[in-house]
């Protein structure tokens, strides 16, 4: 077995948020007279499983809402009078239920983690004590 690499270990971050909509990026969607693009300006960059989970998440919970991470903003498809009323509770329920399930990944990702230390140390105990053992003359 190899060493164990440090960037191996799942990146921690705290819970995402929704902090606010910023207003000098929200757009409004080429070729459309009603649909913009609404950045949310989020709490933080999302590492890569937290954008797949967030995207497993959101077709699971309402697919009916278009929406992307880009770096670290929000990007909601939609018409501005859907935010406030319908959007922003579902992004909200969608957004608590992908820091749970990377909450859950990354405890068990951890576990994995250590799990490898520990046989990747047992390992070089065993090589240690076989190389001690030898006698050359």
């Amino acid at each position: 077995m190899s060493e164990i690499r440090a960037d191996t270990a799942v990146e921690p971050i705290a819970e995402i948020r929704l902090e606010r909509v910023n207003a000098d990026k929200t757009r409004l969607d080429t070729g459309s007279e009603t649909a913009y693009h609404v950045y949310f300006e989020l709490s933080g960059h999302p590492p890569p499983e937290w954008r797949s989970i967030f995207e497993r998440e959101r077709k699971a919970t309402n697919p009916t809402y278009e929406a992307d991470i880009d770096g670290a903003f929000l990007v909601l498809h939609c018409q501005l009078d859907e935010v406030a009323a319908t959007a922003l509770p579902v992004l909200k329920t969608i957004i608590a239920a992908t820091n749970d399930a990377y909450r859950q990944y990354a405890q068990k990702e951890a576990m994995a983690l250590g799990h490898r230390q520990d046989v990747w140390k047992q390992e070089r105990k065993d090589v240690d004590a076989m190389s001690q053992s030898l006698h050359f003359d």
